[in-house]
C-alpha cells in the first residue's frame, strides 16, 4: 500500500471516529427504558384513577354517580311536588359547587385530567427523543457508507 492510501484510510478512520456513533447507540437503551417507564406510569395512573377519567365533553363516572344520587334526592322534595327536568338540571348545576362530595370529585377529575396530560407530554417527548436518535443514526449510517 502506498503512503497516500494510508493517509486516506487514516483520514477516513478519523472521520468515522468523529461521528461519535457509539455514544448515540449507547443512548438508545436508556431512552427506550424512559419511554417504557412513562408508558407504564400512565397505565398505572389510569388504573388507580379509573373512576375519575373523563372525556373532554363529559364528566367522569364518579361525578356521574354522585350527580345521579343527588338527582334522586332532589326529586324527594318536602312539598311532594315532582320537580321539572329543567329544575332538576339547574339544581344539579348548583350542586357542583354547593355539595362538598361532588365538588371534591370534580376537583379530582380535573387533577387526574391535568396529570394525564402531563404524562402524555412526557411520553410524546420521550418518543421524539428516541425518533431523533434513530434519524441521526440513519444519517450517520449513510455517512459511514459514504466514507467506506
Amino acid at each position: 500500500m502506498s503512503d497516500q492510501e494510508d493517509l486516506n484510510r487514516n483520514k477516513k478512520i478519523r472521520a468515522l471516529k468523529e461521528l461519535d456513533t457509539k455514544r448515540l447507540v449507547d443512548l438508545l437503551p436508556d431512552l427506550e427504558e424512559k419511554l417504557e417507564a412513562a408508558l407504564r406510569e400512565e397505565a398505572s395512573f389510569r388504573n388507580l384513577n379509573v373512576g375519575y377519567l373523563s372525556s373532554g365533553i363529559s364528566d367522569c363516572a364518579e361525578v356521574k354517580r354522585i350527580s345521579a344520587e343527588l338527582a334522586i334526592k332532589g326529586m324527594l322534595r318536602e312539598d311532594l311536588k315532582k320537580p321539572t327536568v329543567e329544575e332538576t338540571k339547574n339544581w344539579l348545576i348548583l350542586q357542583r359547587t354547593e355539595n362538598d362530595e361532588l365538588s371534591r370529585a370534580l376537583v379530582r377529575q380535573n387533577d387526574v385530567a391535568f396529570e394525564l396530560e402531563n404524562m402524555r407530554i412526557s411520553i410524546e417527548m420521550a418518543k421524539k427523543r428516541l425518533e431523533n436518535i434513530h434519524k441521526v443514526l440513519a444519517l450517520r449510517t449513510a455517512q459511514i457508507e459514504f466514507l467506506t
